[in-house]
């Protein structure tokens, strides 16, 4: 069969994702495999119809298309994301319709099934047969088992193709409200006191719904707010995914444009971030990922610790799963909080207006106390994952991170609470007997929960 391999890594050849393609390719001869560099042409694909184009052919004539990429931040990298947003802008995409599709991608299983998640959304959404997907480890392909297991990944879609499976969509269709929200009376301003806020977006917005949201936010803060468009900056290429900055945290464009010291003296220093943006397909626009690609120039250190977010997105936010559950990853493995998402979903423009005043209110008086919501499975999870990476296979690697960690406490394990490990070790030995077992386990109900008990008495007393 004929099969066209989208790769999206920036490093071509040398990508990791593409030597699991090359690895089925030599296990299966009899199959032809197109592979096309779009991560590390993407330059040229944009300005250029003639390459693009050629893409297309080969999609066209193919009887299975292999969305290969290595997760960045959550998702695909910029590159492939501007690919996928062209594949719709240019009128191609009925080429996919029919189409056999799977998905491969590397990582360090951080929120890959986000990316898997995406790329199957946007097969969907390409009206594709989805057969199938396979988020490897970055190291799975040496091992034995990791070859046995790309192998039958490959045996199996082979097999559904070649028996011409039928495969249903799993995400529904995206439904927008073309409604239009013209902003209402104003609300009373909010002092923010001397918290700096800044509200980022990715293009101008005038006389758009998100544009008439900005505005409105950016008028309940008492004092000026600073307002800065990504597109305005210059930026002279997307995250490489050469690693050089795990070292010293020192990014390979540095000195060359605008998005260090634009991180650096602007994002850094914020208490308070708005981000306001878009759908794009099945995410925010390639410029926004763009912007959380760069920022990886910091590694796996929470950057965004303790700053308040906020969101202002226009678009179906809540009928795309992936787009959530990344921003949540994004933000909450850092540290940060987001005190509120507010869209333009609802057609009641005194609700947005509400919404709107009401994140600015609760922005600032989150901003005022410190308070940064406990971290969930997403943040804790996050982290830990980080924390044995960096400890382990990619300490070399990521020495910035090391550092980091080494200094601020990340390395947690093993546990040094000698308490609980003592206490821990005396009740195993004591339960060991039969009749000892049965006594605790008709206590543990009662003494699990008598310390809280006890701090809450406190509370109480102590109001009174």
């Amino acid at each position: 069969m004929n099969i066209t391999v989208l790769s999206g890594s920036p490093k071509g050849k040398h990508s990791v994702t593409l030597q699991s393609v090359n690895y089925i390719s030599k296990l299966y001869p009899e199959h032809t495999f197109d592979v096309f560099h779009i991560g590390q042409t993407i330059k040229t694909l944009m300005e250029d119809d003639e390459a693009f184009n050629t893409v297309m052919a080969s999609v066209e004539a193919s009887d299975l298309i292999i969305w290969a990429t290595p997760v960045y931040v959550t998702l695909v990298p910029a590159q492939y994301k501007r690919f996928i947003e062209k594949i719709f802008s240019s009128g191609s995409a009925h080429l996919f319709k029919g189409k056999y599709s799977a998905v491969i991608t590397t990582s360090i299983s951080f929120f890959d099934n986000c990316a898997v998640d995406y790329l199957r959304a946007i097969s969907d959404d390409l009206k594709m047969l989805f057969a199938g997907s396979y988020a490897t480890d970055s190291y799975d392909l040496l091992s034995e088992e990791g070859q046995t297991r790309h192998s039958q990944f490959a045996a199996q879609l082979f097999e559904d193709i070649e028996a011409k499976a039928l495969f249903g969509s799993r995400t529904l269709p995206l439904t927008d409200s073309w409604h239009v929200y013209n902003s209402g009376p104003d609300s009373a301003m909010v002092d923010t006191g001397s918290k700096k806020v800044l509200l980022l977006k990715d293009e101008t917005y005038n006389d758009t719904n998100l544009g008439r949201m900005i505005e409105r936010c950016v008028a309940g803060f008492k004092a000026d707010i600073e307002v800065i468009n990504l597109s305005d900056l210059t930026i002279k290429g997307d995250c490489l995914g050469c690693i050089q900055c795990g070292f010293d945290h020192h990014c390979v464009y540095e000195g060359q444009d605008d998005f260090i010291d634009f991180a650096k003296e602007k994002v850094a220093e914020a208490d308070i971030l708005i981000l306001a943006g878009e759908v794009r397909d099945r995410w925010l626009s390639s410029t926004w990922k763009q912007f959380f690609d760069r920022s990886f120039y910091q590694n796996h250190v929470p950057a965004l610790k303790d700053k308040q977010i906020g969101l202002l997105i226009s678009g179906p936010l809540t009928q795309m799963t992936a787009l959530k559950a990344t921003l949540d990853a994004i933000t909450e493995w850092q540290g940060a909080h987001v005190v509120d998402t507010v869209t333009d979903e609802v057609e009641d423009s005194t609700f947005i207006d509400s919404r709107i005043d009401t994140l600015v209110r609760r922005i600032a008086s989150f901003a005022e106390h410190g308070y940064i919501r406990p971290a969930t499975f997403v943040g804790v999870g996050g982290r830990k994952i980080f924390r044995d990476d960096v400890w382990g296979r990619h300490r070399f690697v990521f020495q910035a991170d090391h550092a980091h960690y080494e200094s601020n406490g990340f390395y947690d394990f093993p546990h040094d609470d000698a308490f609980s490990l003592k206490m821990s070790e005396d009740m195993i030995k004591l339960t060991a007997d039969p009749e000892m077992r049965k006594a605790v386990r008709k206590m543990l109900k009662k003494e699990m929960v008598k310390p809280h008990i006890k701090v809450v008495e406190k509370a109480g007393a102590e109001e009174v």
